[in-house]
């Protein structure tokens, strides 16, 4: 295969990120202008921001879909998502071990980077008042997507297309440890730049080193879906 082949690839696997963000800077130019016509006071527009964002995070799924869908459909449509989420290789115990031990590592990741945002925020009290704002102004709707329809889109179609296009893709012209590495860089972009960007490589990572070894998603689709419920939950209801 071509070198412009394998850019292709990479690209596709940054193009969500690319996405994201570029929505993501339209939202809040739009926010911005309307605080300043507003004269609200710049210190406040970092949690102005943040509630619409929250509240329109349904792009997220639109994005993943779009992606997922696409990419699925390359790879080898439905035959192949079958293979790809057969149960011929579901072993009771093993698996169910496999994915708790994926659930409890990823809430753990992401447990430690609210530990770490206590202190760059100055204390568990600003971080506390700033995120009850930031959560007391987003509508219930926005809330029960984040909880109960969010953790679906991004537990399949995130697995679709970094997991198993990514590497899969990649394996074949760069082998299958860089192959990992760029996919879980590509995923912990699509989740913007901060803390939380290298939390996520971190579990794409993992996630990655799984499936080089079991290639399949049901696992990693399972313990992805599950550890988004349980901190989008926490997240918006704790």
């Amino acid at each position: 295969m071509s070198e412009a082949k394998t850019s292709r690839i990479v690209l596709i696997l940054f193009l969500p990120a690319i996405l994201n963000m570029a929505i993501s800077w339209i939202i809040a130019s739009i926010v911005v202008s309307r605080l300043i016509a507003e004269g609200v006071e710049p210190a406040r527009f970092g949690i102005e921001i943040a509630k619409v964002l929250f509240t329109y995070n349904f792009y997220w799924s639109i994005l993943q879909a779009a992606f997922g869908i696409y990419l699925a459909k390359a790879m080898g449509g439905i035959e192949w998502l079958r293979e790809k989420y057969s149960l011929k290789n579901f072993e009771k115990t093993r698996s169910v071990l496999l994915i708790a031990g994926l659930v409890v590592v990823s809430l753990g990741l992401i447990f430690l980077e609210q530990f770490v945002n206590v202190f760059l925020y100055g204390g568990w009290e600003n971080f506390s008042e700033w995120w009850r704002e930031v959560i007391g102004g987003i509508p219930l709707w926005s809330k029960i997507y984040l909880a109960a329809i969010a953790p679906f889109t991004a537990g399949i179609f995130e697995e679709i297309i970094w997991r198993c296009y990514g590497i899969e893709t990649l394996e074949k012209r760069l082998g299958p440890g860089k192959a990992n590495l760029v996919q879980a860089i590509a995923f912990g972009f699509w989740h913007g730049i901060s803390l939380h960007t290298l939390i996520t490589f971190l579990i794409g990572y993992i996630y990655g080193l799984v499936y080089l070894k079991r290639r399949n998603l049901i696992e990693l689709s399972i313990a992805h879906i599950l550890t988004d419920i349980i901190g989008f939950s926490v997240w918006v209801f704790g």
